[in-house]
């Protein structure tokens, strides 16, 4: 990758890896060799990595998720508070929103993915050793992902509706009958009907409309 002046710093920027896989930290050494990176360390699990950072000055720490002995999220926390200089910046095959979110709260400064291209690992590098934070875009779209689930989730739990309840609504959403939903369901249609009606009042719709319009809206429909 060839450095614009975005990218130019005045001195080497110093880096460790974190990384239990050989055969990718040997990949990602020979990419950082350049003339603004330098590599002062590599460590196989977050004991190694915690001794190295106490001998050598890190600017950016590239650090996997899941390491043999620690989290990644855990590490980060320590990271942070005992070395606040350094930059953590996540390097993982981990695409979950949640863990994504849970590595920023923790005092990452940046996440990429291991499917990213070399030159935006490179570009996350020296944008979290400027001091911004840095998601890749695949990292990003997991983080949206998770974000509009979590709303959802959230939509589900405020409905006023038993679990039971919420599945006749799922059902009554693909277009069921009552009679078919109480085979799905091994009830009897006498039963469903009775959580038909009850559904109905809870939510305060007048038909079958009402009720498919209130299971989209609420993320209990497919």
């Amino acid at each position: 990758m060839q450095l614009t002046s975005t990218h130019m710093v005045n001195t080497k920027i110093s880096i460790i890896i974190a990384d239990d896989h050989r055969i990718f930290l040997e990949g990602l050494k020979r990419l950082i060799q350049n003339d603004s990176l330098k590599l002062v360390g590599t460590a196989s699990n977050g004991a190694e990595l915690m001794a190295l950072l106490a001998k050598e000055q890190a600017d950016v720490v590239i650090l996997d998720l899941n390491l043999p002995d620690e989290s990644g999220i855990q590490l980060t926390r320590k990271i942070v508070r005992k070395y606040p200089k350094a930059k953590v910046l996540g390097l993982t095959m981990v695409e979950d929103g949640k863990q994504i979110a849970a590595m920023m709260k923790a005092g990452a400064s940046g996440y990429v993915l291991k499917s990213s291209s070399s030159a935006e690992l490179l570009d996350a590098i020296y944008r979290v050793y400027k001091g911004e934070r840095y998601l890749s875009s695949e990292a990003s779209l997991r983080l949206l992902e998770s974000k509009q689930n979590e709303k959802k989730e959230k939509a589900v739990a405020d409905v006023p509706l038993t679990r039971r309840e919420q599945e006749v609504l799922r059902l009554i959403a693909k277009e069921m009958t009552c009679a078919e939903i109480a085979r799905a369901l091994n009830n009897s249609p006498m039963t469903i009907i009775t959580h038909r009606k009850n559904i109905l009042r809870k939510l305060g719709v007048k038909n079958t409309a009402g009720l498919i319009r209130y299971a989209y809206k609420f993320g209990l429909a497919d």
